[in-house]
This record gives C-alpha cells, structure tokens and sequence, in this order.
C-alpha cells in the first residue's frame, strides 16, 4: 500500500518535457511510481483538472535568519516552494572567527530583518548542524558568501588580500564545500565584496570548481558598468571552468534599460563555448536592499560602527553627498540610478519613516533630502531597508522569457514590511508570463522553479517528477491561481497552490498549511 496517491493529475515534471496525464505514488519520502496506479494508498488526492509538478526551488533568497525562528516561513509553501537557497550576494551566516562574530552580526542585521540569529558556531559545519535542531518548512541549502570569508580574514578594509590571508580565506572556502555547502556567492557592490580585485574572486572560484560548486554573483554592476561586469563574471567561468550564476540579473536605471539584451545575448555566446554559465530573475520591476546601499562604499569600509561615525562627522557628510550627487559615479549610485521618488523605505528601527519614499518624507519634514537620508541611517543606526524602483518592465519579461534564466525571488523575510517578491514570485510568473501573456509555455516556467535550479545545484534527488526522487511536490489549481502580494500587502499570500508535500508529508493540503515540519538541511552531495 502507497502512503500517498495522487490521481488523475495533469504531470509537469519539471524537466521541460510536454505534461502528461498520470497518477503519483509516495512511500515514505520518495516517489514509489509515476503512471495509471489501481493500488491502494493510506491517503488519495483527486487532482482531477489540476496539475502536478515537482516543488519549487527558490535558487536566491535570504531566509538565513528566519529558519532560527520555528516555523515561521509557512506562507513560502504556500507560492510553492519545498526548497530554498540561501547564503547569497555574499552575505552568509558562515563561516565565522569570534572575534568577528558581533561586527558581521552587526552588519548583516537589516539583511536579516532583526531576527536573531544565535552564531554559536564557527565552522559551516556547526552553522548546519544548528539549523537542523530547527522546525523547518522548507528544505534549505546553503551558499558560502564571499562578504562572510573576506570580513573574518580581513574584515571591512579596503585593500587586496595578502597571500598569507588568501590561503586562509581558500581554507575557510574549502572547510565549507566539504561540509555540503553547494557553493560560494558574492556581492560585489556591498562592502567588503566591493573592495576585491579580480584575481581573488579568480582563486576563490578555483576552490569553488574543485569542489564541483557554483559561484553565484551580485555582480560589480548592474548598472552603468553592467556589461563589463558581466564580462567578469564570464572570464571567471572561462579562466576556472566553475559553474556561474549571475544573480536577480537587470539593468537598473533608466540610461541603462535594454542593455539585458546584450548581456543575455553575451550569456547565449558563454553556453555556446561550452561554459556553464545562468542567471536568475525576479518578476518585478523594484528591487530591495539595505538603505546604506546609498552611501558610497568609502563610507563603509571599516564596518558599520565606522560608518555611523562618519555620518556624524559633517566633513564625511559633505563628502558622501558630493558622491551621491556626483552624475558619473563610479560606483552604484542607487540615487543617480532612481532619485528620492524611487527609494521607498519598507522597514525602520525609527517606525516614523517606514511605509513612505524618500521624496515623501524629505517634503512633509521640509528637509534636504540628502541629508534626511544620512540622518535616517545614523537615527535608525543601520536599521533601514528599501524598495528601489529603477528597473524596465520589458527588460524583465526579456530575462524571464530567456532559456538560460531560473525564476527566483531575492526575498527577504521581514517582521514588517518587505518586498512583495518574497511571497508571490512564482506564482506571478505562471499567471502573468504563462496564463495572460504566453511568454512562456507551462512546461517553460516550470522548469525554470524546479528541474533547472536543481541541475543547477547539483540536487540529484529532486526538482524532477521521477521515481525514486524525493517527494517535494505540488498540486495546483490553474484557474485559481493568482499571485495576491504587492508592495503595500507584501505578506499577502497566493490563491492556487491547493497541495504541497515536502518530503512525502502534506504540509500544504485543500490551500490550508498544515503544522507539519518536514524541511531538512540538505547538504551537498549528501543527499
């Protein structure tokens, strides 16, 4: 007898292939059998004029912090996703030295929205075994990131790496690849990821190739230097032979929409070399990030009590807001790229400024606006997130619609406000680029939540509907489906995502999350 059957089911397997017809078997945490099924099971589901896919893998967000919070993600299952990956744009939870551990919390407190995360460990090892003693919803793998391995070695100093502390860094690198982590992100436009050279990233994916990893990348630019950074990112995959992902891939202001076709175009010409070469993206035209983002990475360096000091300091002040007025920057000016209009603040320590743009609060407190926005981060003390709108609508369906393109959302958890992305990403995808616009067939986009991230990883065990694979799979209603988040209700969930298994276990059953925990820690070649 099956534990769970799932009948009459149109099957999207996840592998792009053209849907089916069939019934699905569970037993245990695995599928038993995919086909015409009479046997019996402890548990039938009718999915009669619904379909059947394997669940989603969210291959770029932040949940790092909230799976130290007992299950508190179960709205994630309810837009499909089994799997997450966190550890991006080079901001991880490890590994991590001692003496660096209350800085880097510090640092990556906004990311985290304030939720605390317990570092009581070192290793990535320890860091795994940690999460596991959690109530997870969702199965979590995990990224190395760059911004975590350079601050412990050379914490916010804007210099290159001796050779004594590259070795330690590769070291810190390798430890965590042998762990199960599958692979190393960075942000290069966030300190400290900014203040590396090339070479470094260069020896750092060496290590990460060794380890049959992926390095993924927030690249240097997405901007006005996108192309160039772009053509980093694919040097590295042709010097190393490491397997890239460029990460929530877009160009971002105005002078720059259009350029996504060129660099898609650059991505074709990688995977026609031969190199292994991706990119993610989120189906929205705003992005989200911390509010410092604005400061110009000078500002930073030395770490964010640093920072706080210069935004006290009124010569330091002049001096970042010359920068930020400066119409050639060389660096990613979030103001050049959308103006006070398009930074709205999602999420504050000083409750007064959340829920309003920039331009809002400068006119209603009749106040400069670039000096309001360093009063804000220095009141606030860091804790300030953002919504940055700057991106080109065509420009994403353009990335969406690419086949070298793997949905993800870039989301990150929030006790307030965040970005709608979060909780609505892959169901705005299937009813906006498959249902009203066709831009993608069905079996299009749901590869590219399932089959392709998993290759992509290296999961072995999931991301397809086959037998012998675990048991992470969806029922949904097509016809119900609607993606409800927006960028004032961003914890609004999705309507037709009717059945989730994670594991074999319903933890999503008739739309209603169950308090089923069946998520598990994966690790790399562990599975």
């Amino acid at each position: 007898m099956y534990d769970l059957l799932i009948k009459n089911g149109l099957v999207v397997d996840g592998s792009g292939d053209v849907p089916f017809l069939a019934d699905v078997a569970v037993v245990g945490d695995s599928i038993a059998k995919i086909g015409h099924i009479d046997e019996p099971a402890k548990k039938v589901i009718d999915a009669q004029g619904k379909i059947v896919t394997p669940g989603f893998i969210d291959i770029h967000c932040h949940s790092d912090a909230i799976v130290f919070q007992p299950g508190k993600n179960p709205k994630r299952l309810q837009q499909g996703f089994t799997t997450e990956v966190v550890g991006n744009c080079g901001i991880s939870c490890a590994p991590i030295t001692p003496e660096f551990k209350d800085r880097w919390a510090a640092y990556c407190a906004p990311f985290f929205s304030h939720m605390p995360v317990p570092f009581n460990w070192n290793s990535y090892d320890e860091y795994l075994k940690e999460v596991e003693k959690n109530q997870l919803c969702l199965n979590m793998a995990g990224l190395v990131g760059h911004g975590t391995v350079r601050a412990c070695v050379a914490g916010f100093e804007d210099r290159p790496f001796t050779e004594e502390e590259m070795h330690k860094a590769e070291k810190f690198l390798a430890d965590s690849m042998e762990a199960g982590a599958f692979g190393f992100s960075s942000g290069l436009i966030y300190p400290p990821g900014v203040y590396s050279t090339r070479e470094e990233m260069m020896n750092f994916a060496r290590v990460v190739k060794a380890h049959d990893g992926i390095y993924t990348s927030h690249i240097r630019s997405e901007s006005y230097g996108l192309i160039d950074a772009v053509t980093e990112a694919i040097h590295i995959a042709e010097e190393t032979g490491v397997s890239v992902e460029i990460s929530h891939h877009k160009a971002a202001g105005k002078p720059n929409h259009g350029k996504i076709r060129t660099t898609l175009q650059m991505i074709a010409d990688a995977r026609a070399k031969g190199l292994d070469v991706n990119c993610d993206v989120y189906p929205y035209d705003a992005a989200s990030t911390n509010f410092n983002s604005i400061l110009p990475p000078w500002a930073l360096e030395g770490g964010i009590e640093k920072m706080l000091e210069r935004l006290a300091d009124p010569e330091a002040r002049a001096r970042m807001i010359a920068d930020m007025k400066d119409e050639n920057p060389n660096w990613e000016s979030f103001y050049q790229l959308t103006g006070w209009e398009g930074m709205y603040i999602t999420e504050c320590s000083v409750d007064k400024y959340a829920d309003r743009t920039m331009a809002e609060i400068a006119r209603e407190e009749n106040a400069d606006p670039f000096e309001k926005a360093l009063d804000i981060l220095l009141e606030s003390r860091n804790n300030t997130m953002m919504i940055v709108f700057f991106m080109d609508p065509e420009d994403v369906s353009r990335a969406i619609a690419n086949p070298n393109s793997m949905v993800c959302t870039d989301g990150f958890p929030s006790k307030k406000k965040s970005h709608p992305r979060y909780y609505g990403s892959c169901v705005r995808v299937l009813e906006k680029y498959v249902k009203q616009e066709h831009l993608l067939s069905l079996q299009q986009a749901i590869y590219k939540m399932s089959g392709m991230p998993a290759a992509k990883l290296g999961l072995t065990d999931r991301g397809i509907l086959a037998e012998g694979k675990k048991a992470d799979i969806l029922v949904i209603d097509l016809e119900k489906l609607h993606d409800n988040a927006t960028y004032k209700e961003d914890k609004a969930v999705c309507d037709g995502i009717e059945c989730v298994t994670v594991n074999g276990q319903i933890a999503v059953e008739d739309a209603k999350v169950l308090p089923v925990f069946a998520g598990r820690v994966l690790r790399k070649g562990r599975e």
